[in-house]
């Protein structure tokens, strides 16, 4: 058995999704990404679990319109508040109490290309002095608006490519 990820190894990964890309033109296309890796699958197929312990594809979309969510109200507490404390998440007792099992997958990506345009015009109208603003993340450390903007932008990448993965081992039809 492997250790778990740390937040320095987690970060680094995700970071090395987005390399030299434009972290902004990313968060553009990722949903539309997302609608392409899950159209035509079934609500089984999307429902159903990979493997015993590991999220759905349905779940992972749960994941990222709640993450949306998080990630909006914290770049506009950065705006609000002079260097914020930026309480961390527990993404597994998130998706229990959020019940994202039972969630419609194809409500969940609506919401979340929703969210992510609706951040993508808040970002694209901040100056970059405004983009140098953060907060002290329990988990993260310092964080910039410019630094959560290249995290979402690796974390769709991460997420994306887990999608893409169930939807071939599980194929687009139920059976």
């Amino acid at each position: 058995m492997t250790a778990p990820e740390t937040y320095e190894e987690y970060t680094a990964r995700i970071a090395g999704y987005v390399g030299r890309q434009d972290p902004m033109r990313m968060l553009r296309a990722a949903p539309g990404k997302l609608a392409r890796a899950v159209a035509g699958v079934s609500r089984g197929r999307l429902t159903r679990r990979p493997a015993p312990g590991k999220w759905s594809a349905g779940e992972i979309l749960a994941h990222l319109a709640e993450i949306e969510l998080l990630w909006g109200y914290r770049v506009r507490t950065m705006l609000e508040r002079e260097d914020p404390e930026i309480v961390g998440m527990d993404q597994e007792v998130w998706a229990r109490v959020g019940h994202y099992a039972k969630r419609d997958p194809r409500a969940s990506l609506d919401l979340y290309t929703a969210l992510r345009r609706s951040h993508v015009a808040l970002v694209d109208g901040l100056s970059s002095r405004d983009r140098g603003r953060g907060g002290t993340h329990s988990q993260f450390g310092r964080l910039t608006i410019d630094g959560i903007i290249r995290l979402l932008a690796g974390h769709d990448v991460n997420h994306l490519r887990q999608i893409e993965a169930i939807v071939a081992k599980l194929g687009r039809r139920a059976r």
